[in-house]
């Protein structure tokens, strides 16, 4: 056999087994803290007469400027970058979202879902249901 590869061998067995295993290791995932969403209005799985406003509460984490909000109902989308949203700061470091549809969906289901980042590839979505009757 090849004395390099011997050599090889030799200098990888003798480093340390952290250092090793930093390479691709799912360790080095676990520190992205991924965004959370709360106090959705309207509530998930509502019946509601007509829609047009929402609101909901970003963790602290969340990077303000990286809010996006998509609500679609069959051939009704409606997108909302973090410019055409209402997002206050509150006292805890937690974001209050607000955001109203240009005009009211009267009928049928309708799905909100919202994405942000904490950090540049560490991206949370979630979304719910509503039904509007």
């Amino acid at each position: 056999m090849n004395p390099r590869f011997f050599t090889i061998v030799a200098v990888m067995l003798s480093l340390p087994m952290d250092s090793v295993l930093a390479y691709g290791s799912s360790s080095s995932s676990s520190n992205c803290d991924k965004p959370k969403y709360s106090e959705f209005n309207p509530n998930a799985n509502t019946y509601l007469q007509s829609f047009r406003e929402f609101s909901f509460v970003a963790s602290p984490n969340t990077t303000a400027n990286s809010i996006e909000v998509n609500i679609s109902a069959g051939a009704f989308k409606e997108h909302f970058s973090a410019k055409e949203l209402e997002i206050t700061p509150q006292k805890s470091g937690r974001l209050e979202v607000k955001g109203k549809l240009n005009k009211p969906f009267q009928h049928g289901h309708a799905r909100i879902s919202v994405t942000a980042h904490s950090k540049p590839g560490c991206e949370s979505t979630d979304g719910y249901l509503i039904k509007v009757q």
